[in-house]
């Protein structure tokens, strides 16, 4: 170890530096391997994205086609004369008219693998059946004969069932004479739900399923057949407000690939709000990709512990004469350190130790001037603590003074008190920077209360601010000195009642605000300008000061602008940002 050290100190850092692009190179090659990883598992998922929407869309086009022989059998049957004839000819028994419909649908009938059963309801409300299955089913009920009536379009999705559980899905209509528009009744389709369960049973993944919805909340169709018929009570999570998508979601317990189709846009037009969800689990969808990550995570840990050992060695040796130089300035001020050369100083860490004495005077001077600026700095944490106590103190005071007051039924002296502790607590709680409109408002509304005891009757104060602007948050302390200027040079100074308006609006993304007085003013033009204008922005808080800041925290196109006339008034304007949410 010694003597790769000592091998080392022959060459400069930029040449020791050489070696570390050995683990570099190592580093590169993982960062390589993981993005090589990253892009296939991209591709695969891409490859099932693309697998499984064309899987739904090949199963929408085979349902169409069984809602397309649906239709044709219900055209066929509202265009038969034969069938006019049967219901419309009185001397057929109930028992006839069943077996002469169930001969003729028997010929019509092409399809008996889907259509489990025929019903024709005419207007007494007689049923008449048609079963090639021969198994019982549910008949239409006054419920579905209501619905088939009320419908202006087929109605498709109510389920039936068997006396063997299968499941049958109604179509109904209104049946009647296709030449005359003569209605003889309501014509019921069952469509058997094995039928759709055989187009799409076979096509999807390995480890997954899929199952049809209709209304975005029953099971029409659906591998467990206690399923069909079932209110969905998590519909959300199945809604499908595009034609496709695909999203990753835990469902019963384990995480799957949720993706959903709706049915097309001309099976809308006929009453059918359809759509397809297939639900693919990830641990079957992903498991060559699962496989591939651990090839992946053995091959990145080899190479870490490879990189870590050989940066840890390399680094070691080329740190070494660093760390024999922080020993010594550890001693530093323990004693007289002087930079003593283990060997010709042949690099930069040599010249280093040769700096090492004019190191030490400098930090010596830095380190007496940081315990004068410490020393400093906690005078101005104690003044700073001071003056953060005495603010609370001062208007929990005022608090208890205005207590007394009313307990002593003193209203005047109640009400100016309780309006001075308002004025500080909005003015000083926490330094806060910024206060919302309606608290600003508040800040003046203290003060006005004060002045008006002071000057009483002398000048009255009205506010326009909107409802929609009040829970804004802007600079604090804007309004209350432009309201003390328009007392103190304005109406203050003119005879008989002054009058101050406060107006707010919000213009785009700014506040806008215009305090405006009737008392004196004076001339924008004349020579007093200068005089009237300066004893203005300097006078209490000051409008130079709330002119700089509204600039300094919003910009320079933000801040105060004045309008006054001589003997008319003054109007100050102020603009500043509407900030929604409290910065800070």
């Amino acid at each position: 170890m010694s003597t790769l050290s000592s091998f080392l100190r022959r060459f400069n850092i930029k040449n020791r530096l050489l070696l570390f692009l050995l683990p570099a190179l190592v580093f590169s090659l993982g960062c390589t391997i993981i993005f090589s990883r990253t892009v296939a598992q991209a591709l695969l998922k891409n490859y099932f994205y693309n697998y499984i929407k064309s899987t739904q869309k090949e199963i929408s086009s085979s349902v169409e086609m069984i809602i397309d022989e649906i239709n044709i059998l219900a055209t066929r049957l509202t265009i038969n004369n034969e069938i006019y004839k049967l219901f419309n000819e009185s001397g057929f028994s109930p028992e006839t008219r069943e077996t002469e419909l169930g001969r003729i649908l028997d010929r019509l009938l092409v399809h008996k693998d889907i259509v489990g059963a025929v019903y024709i309801v005419n207007l007494e409300n007689e049923v008449y059946e048609y079963a090639p299955s021969g198994l019982p089913v549910q008949k239409p009920d006054l419920l579905d004969i209501n619905r088939a009536k009320d419908s202006a379009l087929p109605a498709w999705g109510t389920i039936k069932r068997d006396q063997n559980n299968n499941s049958y899905i109604v179509f109904c209509r209104n049946y009647h004479n296709f030449y005359t528009g003569e209605t003889l009744g309501y014509l019921f389709v069952y469509i058997r739900e094995s039928a759709l369960y055989d187009v799409y049973g076979k096509i999807v993944p390995e480890g997954s399923y899929s199952f049809i919805i209709a209304d975005g909340e029953r099971i029409i169709s659906h591998p467990d057949k206690e399923q069909v018929g079932a209110v969905l009570f998590d519909k959300d999570i199945f809604a499908v407000n595009t034609p496709f998508s695909y999203k990753r979601m835990p469902y019963n317990g384990e995480p799957v690939i949720l993706a959903s189709s709706q049915f097309s846009n001309r099976l809308k037009s006929l009453g059918i709000n359809w759509s397809i969800v297939s639900i693919i689990a990830e641990a079957k969808l992903f498991q060559i990709i699962v496989q591939m990550n651990r090839i992946v995570m053995v091959i990145g840990l080899t190479i870490l512990v490879t990189a870590v050992f050989l940066a840890v060695y390399i680094s070691y040796n080329i740190t070494k004469p660093v760390a024999r130089l922080k020993d010594k300035l550890d001693l530093f001020g323990k004693d007289n350190i002087k930079a003593v050369l283990s060997g010709p100083p042949k690099d930069e860490i040599a010249v280093l130790e040769k700096s090492y004495d004019e190191m030490v005077l400098r930090i010596q001077d830095l380190l007496a001037k940081n315990n004068m600026e410490r020393e400093k700095q906690r005078e101005l944490e104690l003044i700073a603590l001071q003056a953060q106590i005495n603010p609370h103190f001062i208007y929990n005071t005022l608090d208890a003074i205005g207590w007394m007051a009313k307990l002593k039924n003193q209203p005047e002296i109640e009400r100016l008190v309780i309006s001075l502790a308002t004025f500080f607590r909005i003015s000083l709680r926490k330094g806060d920077k910024f206060i919302t409109v309606e608290e600003e408002v508040r800040l003046v509304q203290s003060f006005v209360t004060i002045e008006q005891v002071r000057f009483p009757g002398q000048f009255e104060v009205t506010y326009q601010i909107p409802a929609e602007i009040k829970g804004y948050y802007m600079l604090k302390i804007i309004l209350q000195p432009l309201v003390e200027n328009a007392v103190k040079h304005g109406v203050s100074l003119k005879k008989g009642l002054g009058h101050i308006r406060i107006r707010g609006r919000k213009e785009g993304s700014d506040l806008l605000f215009e305090v405006i007085d009737d008392g004196v003013g004076f001339e924008m033009n004349s020579e007093d300008f200068n005089t009237s204008y300066q004893k203005i922005k300097y006078s209490g808080y000051g409008l130079r000061n709330v002119d700089e800041r509204i600039k300094l925290e919003c910009g320079p196109e933000y801040g105060l602008s004045v309008h006054s006339e001589k003997n008319k008034g003054t109007t100050v304007t102020v603009r500043v940002k509407a900030v929604v949410k409290k910065e800070g």
